[in-house]
């Protein structure tokens, strides 16, 4: 099954989505709060004979949240039909689960010219009074700390929430009647859980507290629809809630059965069809303001890329560093964004980019790079690397010379055998998931101290690094974020790189290149070898004010 993602832009939002299958179209909606990821079983299933689309919600996964402080189950309607008209979704049939159900259910009440049918898994239908005693501290604010403290609270959090519901009252009377999640479970709902946190909870809270509306709204459903739930899920006591049901409409009972969930959604929207073609996937890849954010189809899976700044600038490619995606990058970006088109995919096997097959060779990864220049149509680009990025921007000046109008690097490996045997037996451990969650700490533990040590395993007083970094909450918390998306293949760029001889490469370069000096990269600490190398290049400091102008300048006279 091959999953595919994109980017949508809906008015001022920006909207992520899952697309897999080919034929009719139909949409699945998810619960919170999760995100569409949570769906890739009722995907698999259902791809076969149909092309699915699974949306983010405002303010989960990748999708941007709703301008408002507080909102309702309308709000949150209203913007998915403006979603599948944005996208000229066909009237098609839609499943929800649990927040989705409701979103699903008022969907089909505000726009019934947007679904031909309803299957609604879990319709939330609490009282006032069970909301009062339910979610009194349900919606926790559960703040990122520039300590870590953070990873071991929401782990225990998620991991709490399958032994009871809700999660915050932890007494006998409120057992689940299912085992404990396994941890890679609990991983996935903390993972999707830190996408949302900043602005998960006013969309949540409408659907919890749902209620009275859910009747209301099933009482002036007039679509088809089928209302289910498993019976060991919180919700399938509100089945017996909903009012009498109109012709069309039929509560079916499924037991305990996921599969029989599936085959459930697979029959009905079977029989109710879509009025249309599944329609083309959006593939801009322009910014007029800001850094945009689109998924490009390459050779080995798609490539997740951030770009900004106007297209009639001089094209610069911009190549990350390594751990991590183009999203550390982003301060940079803005500032290059000023003077140049910078495009900025995330490496292979990093951030949001599938990773490459096998294990990918240093040559792989600039073939990848000079595709994406390829498929936006730049003939020609100035490669930025950073760090172990700065390995992959000479592979690429090596193998595709013409797609490379000069180099900037900032930071390069040049280890010598010692290190380079040391960094590939430590810089880029296993992230295995276990039971406890610790794996979080340890992976921020791990990126924190990138910061202070080189190489950061070495903790040692002679390894301190001794320059100025940012240890604030928000932007490690992100970056561990960012490693943790590709947990599995995080090393593969890094370890490429520990197989490059990027000395041998720079002896052979003939593009012009400028040596960029930036005391934050961790990989600053070969300066002085690259210095030794390229004496007669030209060095602009990064910490200048005027550094994107200096950059264009050299550019333009190239």
């Amino acid at each position: 099954m091959r999953i595919s993602r994109r980017f949508l832009q809906v008015g001022e939002r920006r909207v992520h989505y899952f697309r897999a299958g080919d034929g009719p179209p139909a949409v699945l909606i998810h619960s919170s709060p999760a995100n569409a990821r949570l769906l890739f079983k009722e995907i698999e299933r259902l791809s076969p004979d149909l092309t699915i689309f699974a949306f983010d919600t405002p303010g989960f996964g990748l999708s941007d949240p709703l301008p408002l402080a507080t909102m309702t189950v309308a709000d949150l309607a209203d913007a998915m039909a403006d979603t599948l008209a944005a996208i000229a979704m066909p009237c098609c049939p839609v499943f929800g689960t649990h927040t989705g159900a409701a979103i699903a259910l008022e969907l089909g009440v505000r726009h019934p010219d947007r679904v031909t049918g309803l299957v609604l898994d879990g319709v939330p239908a609490f009282t006032d009074a069970e909301c009062a005693v339910f979610f009194r501290d349900y919606f926790r604010a559960l703040p990122v700390s520039d300590l870590g403290g953070h990873y071991a609270e929401t782990w225990t959090r998620f991991r709490d929430q399958s032994i009871w519901f809700p999660w915050s009252e932890r007494i006998p009377e409120h057992l689940n009647p299912y085992d404990l999640s396994p941890p890679h479970s609990t991983h996935l709902w903390v993972a999707m859980y830190f996408e949302a946190a900043e602005h998960y909870a006013p969309a949540y809270k409408a659907a919890s507290f749902y209620g009275a509306r859910a009747i209301a709204a099933t009482r002036e459903l007039s679509v088809p629809a089928i209302f289910t739930a498993t019976d060991t899920d919180m919700l399938y006591p509100h089945l017996e809630r909903l009012p009498p049901l109109k012709d069309g409409q039929e509560i079916v009972e499924i037991g305990n059965s996921f599969e029989r969930k599936r085959t459930l959604i697979a029959e009905a929207f079977a029989r109710y069809g879509a009025r249309g073609p599944a329609p083309a996937d959006p593939d801009t890849i322009a910014s007029e303001t800001g850094i945009a954010r689109q998924f490009v189809d390459g050779a080995h899976g798609q490539v997740h890329v951030r770009h900004a700044g106007d297209r009639a600038h001089p094209p610069l490619l911009l190549v990350h560093d390594a751990p991590g995606s183009s999203e550390q990058a982003e301060p940079l970006i803005a500032r290059l964004a000023t003077r140049f088109f910078v495009v900025a995919p995330d490496l292979p096997g990093s951030g949001d980019s599938d990773a490459l097959p096998d294990t990918p060779a240093i040559d792989d990864f600039a073939d990848v790079l000079a595709g994406v220049l390829n498929l936006l149509g730049v003939a020609s680009a100035t490669l930025y690397g950073i760090g172990f990025g700065s390995s992959v921007a000479l592979a690429m000046a090596g193998r595709h010379p013409g797609k490379v109008a000069m180099l900037a690097l900032q930071g390069v490996l040049l280890p010598d055998e010692a290190e380079r045997r040391a960094m590939r037996a430590g810089y880029a451990p296993p992230i295995e998931i276990v039971a406890d969650g610790s794996h979080w700490y340890r992976t921020w533990l791990m990126l924190r101290d990138t910061q202070i040590y080189w190489p950061w395993y070495d903790r040692r007083l002679a390894a301190l690094r001794r320059v100025a970094a940012d240890f604030s909450a928000r932007p490690l918390h992100r970056w561990t974020m960012d490693v943790m998306r590709g947990r599995e293949r995080y090393g593969d760029a890094i370890h490429a790189a520990l197989d490059h001889d990027a000395a041998a490469a720079l002896s052979t370069i003939d593009r012009p290149l400028i040596r960029v000096i930036d005391p934050s990269t961790p990989l600053s600490a070969h300066d002085d070898r690259l210095a030794a190398l390229c004496r007669d290049k030209p060095v602009l400091q990064a910490s200048s004010a005027d550094f994107a102008a200096e950059l264009a300048t050299i550019v333009a006279m190239v």
